[in-house]
């Protein structure tokens, strides 16, 4: 058995292959059918230029005198396409075409919009579509064993974390989270590794506290799910408030740069990085610049560390109750707002302790 990448697999091709490819052979799985919503961003992603996955087909050139190919994955994608090829599946009614991925038409060509079916598509759009490459791997010379044992691979692996299934989705804030996630800060500062797309993990939480009010004592939802929802509403964020989200975000970040060092053992994991973060943005918010040097916030973390581990080795009647609650916090290791807020809340309130000019209770304005 071998894989070889189709090179001149377009829509079109697969348009008019359709009646040669077979689309229920014997070791095709039952697979749920895709809902309306993901039909239609899968019809968005090929208008607007978006990376898709992969379609795996059997190669049955001279092995079926009726067939070409027999789907093996890929089968809801190619059903989609074949739908809205025939006007059954209109655009969805917030779709928009991203000027920045506008592909080569003629000035003054009307783009597709909202509850367009394929028929009302003007003629230059239309054809852009039909030539559309389709990333498309032929399995050759392959035996039904071959092709179990392909199709336990590709559906049965390693399942895609949060953050992987996140990057996928595509649009103006899933770039934006790869953007961030793999900046000179995400590279350099961080302790812990990328190899699940923690980075973006993490990007996309910060990037979800800056797009809400300036002071970090409210914090929104930062489990998964809400992660999910907040780069699924900001697919099509704008422009102007997408660059604005960056330079907030890349100032923190800047910020950050001088009071972490490169590998910092204070950025050993996730969650340190995270509450850490929204540290450092809560005291921007709310601490006059004199009071939050770079070199004060970062003596005090130091400090702050040294003490907390100190506390683990005492006998729990003489441990520092406080100190302890935090540990234990870091140590469950959950990000639900609650638990947020309250390491937040230990640190901002030492914080204030320490430098003896407090905290304050309400943000500044700016940031």
């Amino acid at each position: 058995m071998r894989c070889v990448p189709a090179r001149d697999f377009t829509v079109a091709k697969a348009v008019a292959w359709r009646s040669a490819i077979e689309e229920n052979p014997p070791y095709q799985r039952e697979g749920s059918i895709w809902s309306l919503d993901k039909q239609q961003l899968f019809i968005d992603s090929l208008l607007n230029g978006y990376d898709v996955p992969k379609i795996y087909l059997h190669d049955l050139r001279g092995k079926d005198p009726r067939k070409v190919y027999a789907i093996v994955d890929g089968k809801q994608r190619l059903t989609t396409i074949w739908r809205f090829l025939r006007d059954e599946l209109p655009l969805a009614r917030d779709y928009r075409t991203e000027t920045a991925n506008l592909p080569d038409v003629p000035d003054g060509t009307t783009h597709p919009g909202p509850g367009d079916v394929f028929s009302a598509l003007h003629p230059a759009w239309q054809r852009v579509l039909r030539q559309t490459y389709l990333a498309v791997v032929l399995i050759q010379n392959a035996t039904p064993t071959d092709i179990e044992d392909l199709f336990s691979r590709l559906n049965n692996g390693e399942p895609l974390n949060a953050a992987e299934k996140r990057n996928a989705m595509g649009g103006a804030m899933a770039e934006l989270v790869r953007e961030i996630g793999t900046g000179p800060f995400f590279t350099g500062y961080l302790r812990f590794g990328n190899r699940r797309l923690q980075h973006l993990d993490l990007a996309a939480r910060l990037l979800m506290v800056e797009q809400g009010p300036v002071s970090g004592a409210a914090l929104p939802d930062l489990r998964a799910r809400s992660l999910d929802d907040f780069v699924r509403r900001n697919r099509r964020l704008d422009p102007v408030a997408r660059a604005d989200l960056r330079a907030r975000l890349d100032d923190l970040l800047a910020f950050m740069s001088e009071v972490f060092r490169p590998a910092d053992p204070l950025l050993a994991s996730e969650s340190y990085a995270t509450i850490y973060a929204l540290f450092v943005r809560h005291l921007r918010a709310t601490v006059e610049p004199r009071d939050r040097s770079p070199g004060a916030v970062r003596a005090f973390l130091e400090a702050f560390h040294q003490r907390r581990l100190a506390e683990l080795h005492k006998p729990e009647e003489r441990q520092d109750p406080i100190m302890n609650e935090f540990s234990q916090l870091m140590q469950n290791g959950t990000i639900d707002r609650r638990g947020l807020e309250r390491r937040l809340a230990i640190l901002a309130g030492r914080y204030g302790e320490v430098s003896r000019g407090g905290v304050a209770a309400a943000p500044r304005a700016g940031r």
